[in-house]
């Protein structure tokens, strides 16, 4: 379930490193390009900024290090000025297009920092109130009980003030194999509530071969330009596959990260 809030935060997070939650933050961060969306990056993984690393060049990411007292005061301050852009020349025109989609992925073992941040700033009321923003929640899962213990945890602080998308990394099996998460009598309970599985989605993310994996990372590559290398023509074949199934697997919950319906509706 969404509002009808113009703008739209979309934070990527996995508590435990290795989960994909970088691979899923640059996938979502193609389809924004290819889609010529006007967004924001944040990358707030100061000690393996993956996606500052593989996109750069190609979009603008602006670094945050959530970990610093008051680094998130700033960052949500900051929000305002792509937002809101001041008038910056004689003819009275902005110098910058105001931003009204921003994606931020949010480092490992950081889910103390954002419960405090939630907790101590009301922070979707504020971005809402402030911002007229809604937030979505993308958590990307392995099949382990860390990952079942920190949506749970996630939503206990969280609750349905934000839209909540669970990718389940099909590197570590099909999607019919996450038992403990599916099993989970947690997860159950919460969904039981017809009014939280209002705001509650799933989906799952493809899992791209090990050798054209490991191609991009070797060589700080986006999607786009591992599709369009012609040095191993193999690799381009499997990204663009994936790159496909990707859009596949995000299409009942675009409008939940910041994209257009494909009917060309919001």
């Amino acid at each position: 379930m969404t509002t009808q809030n113009s703008r739209r935060l979309v934070i990527v997070t996995g508590d435990k490193g290795g989960v994909g939650k970088s691979t899923f933050a640059r996938g979502l961060l193609q389809c924004y390009i290819d889609e010529q969306q006007d967004f924001l990056a944040f990358d707030a993984d100061t000690s393996n900024p993956q996606i500052n690393r593989f996109y750069g060049s190609e979009c603008t990411i602006e670094p945050v290090n959530i970990f610093k007292r008051g680094q998130t005061d700033l960052f949500l301050q900051g929000l305002r000025k792509h937002i809101f852009p001041t008038v910056n020349n004689e003819e009275g025109e902005r110098l910058i297009s105001p931003k009204s989609l921003f994606l931020l992925e949010l480092p490992p073992q950081s889910s103390n920092i954002l419960k405090d941040l939630v907790k101590e700033m009301y922070l979707f009321d504020t971005v809402k109130n402030s911002y007229d923003m809604r937030v979505t929640m993308v958590v990307v899962i392995s099949r382990t009980l860390d990952s079942v213990n920190q949506f749970v945890n996630l939503y206990d602080y969280c609750q349905n003030n934000v839209d909540y998308i669970v990718v389940k990394n099909r590197f570590f099996g099909e999607e019919d194999e996450f038992h403990r998460y599916d099993n989970s009598q947690a997860i159950k309970t919460i969904k039981a509530d017809a009014e939280n599985s209002k705001y509650i989605r799933e989906i799952s993310m493809p899992d791209l071969i090990e050798h054209a994996y490991d191609y991009l990372d070797a060589n700080s590559y986006s999607f786009a330009k591992g599709m369009e290398q012609d040095e191993l023509i193999a690799v381009k074949g499997r990204v663009t596959a994936w790159m496909g199934n990707f859009k596949d697997s995000i299409k009942p919950v675009r409008h939940l990260l910041g994209l257009p319906n494909l009917d060309g509706s919001k």
